[in-house]
């Protein structure tokens, strides 16, 4: 599992009632962020399509602001966000921990602790089809970083996948399959140095 891949999850959950799809852009991206801020403490499942087709799943916990987990099935692989650097555990192509910025990932969009939509520049698109409104999201400041298209279903509404597309092209899709909303989550799942000290320790 290299960086590509692993960097692009999130999660998702239901609202009361459908954001008006008839309304202008700004009110549309207005309700989104609303939605997207309801997001502060869940657990679920994931299955995950990566740029050559092949597809890997597991399991999510997600605590804005700034912290999320991922662990892989068959526990070969884990991704770790504590809200200033997101490591990457992946014991095929490298037993040492690898850390970047999570400034420069995607996921800096959805582990805010404000979601704005409406923030200028933030949306390069929108769109809407069949039932379901598309969300691109890009700094135009930093393209190296990529691009995340969020896709969620109009009514009731819901986040059910997103992609994340490299500056290269190179695209890997999320699609969320189950959220659980979680009450009193231990935030020591998202320590990723007492993390990398058990992982290593385990691979020497």
């Amino acid at each position: 599992m290299d960086r590509r891949r692993a960097i692009s999850l999130l999660a998702a959950a239901p609202l009361m009632a459908a954001w008006p799809l008839g309304a202008q852009t700004p009110n549309v991206l207005e309700e989104v962020g609303k939605y997207l801020n309801q997001l502060t403490s869940i657990r679920g499942r994931f299955t995950q399509i990566n740029a050559d087709n092949s597809r890997s799943a597991g399991s999510y916990w997600l605590r804005r602001p700034g912290r999320i987990r991922f662990e892989y099935d068959g526990g070969e692989a884990m991704v770790i966000a504590d809200g200033i650097n997101i490591a990457i555990f992946d014991a095929k192509s490298n037993a040492q921990v690898q850390r970047y910025p999570l400034s420069q990932t995607p996921l800096k969009y959805l582990l805010r602790e404000r979601i704005d939509l409406t923030q200028r520049n933030l949306v390069r698109e929108t769109g809407s089809q069949g039932g379901f409104t598309t969300v691109v999201m890009q700094d135009p400041e930093a393209p190296r970083d990529g691009s995340m298209t969020l896709v969620l279903r109009n009514s009731p509404p819901a986040l059910t996948e997103w992609t994340v597309t490299e500056a290269s092209g190179s695209r890997t899709r999320v699609v969320l399959d189950t959220l659980e909303p979680v009450t009193g989550m231990n935030t020591r799942i998202f320590n990723i140095e007492t993390e990398a000290l058990a992982w290593e320790r385990q691979r020497r």
